[in-house]
């Protein structure tokens, strides 16, 4: 089976990462009460922290590097989509170069650190994907459960393909 390409903001990695990682924390505290004895307190889920490392090899590889910095500096917040996993809303907060040069390689680190906050969508019937958007996109960006818009939009075979400029029903 052949893994769907890693994607930020529409933009497909070259090669995916050979190395991923999930950072998934709570803030808990513990207190003490004045008879001696303590108790946790559950402060809530912390932003995740997705970091990973991979490389990007080929003739070009310092061209798609110069793709990942032109997107990591325009800053704002996504859709992190990773194959296998639910996509994430996210800001790219690092990207660094790794390692010893070497011919057509070159080795590189990420991280991404999701946002949970979202801005309010206006309530609309249907949206015109944008260029490098899939079903998982949209699903996470209009509050729509995959489900609903894999059975509204019956066209659509994978909701992992890009549906650049097409109408999506989204109720």
């Amino acid at each position: 089976m052949k893994l769907v390409p890693m994607r930020f903001k529409g933009v497909q990695w070259h090669h995916n990462p050979k190395e991923i990682v999930f950072e998934c924390d709570k803030s808990v505290k513990e207190l003490n009460s004045p008879n001696g004895t303590s108790y946790i307190q559950n402060m809530g889920r912390k932003n995740m922290i997705i970091s990973g490392t991979g490389e990007l090899y080929g003739t070009d590889c310092l061209e798609q590097f110069d793709r990942l910095l032109s997107l990591f500096r325009q800053g704002g917040q996504g859709v992190l989509a990773i194959p296998k996993i639910t996509p994430v809303y996210a800001v790219f907060e690092s990207l660094k170069i790794k390692g010893e040069p070497k011919p057509d390689v070159l080795e590189y680190s990420f991280v991404f650190r999701e946002v949970m906050e979202k801005k309010q969508q206006d309530k609309t019937e249907v949206y015109t994907a944008e260029e490098g958007e899939c079903l998982w996109d949209i699903s996470y960006k209009f509050e729509v459960p995959i489900d609903t818009l894999v059975r509204l939009n019956p066209s659509v075979k994978r909701p992992d393909i890009s549906l650049d400029g097409r109408v999506v029903k989204l109720c």
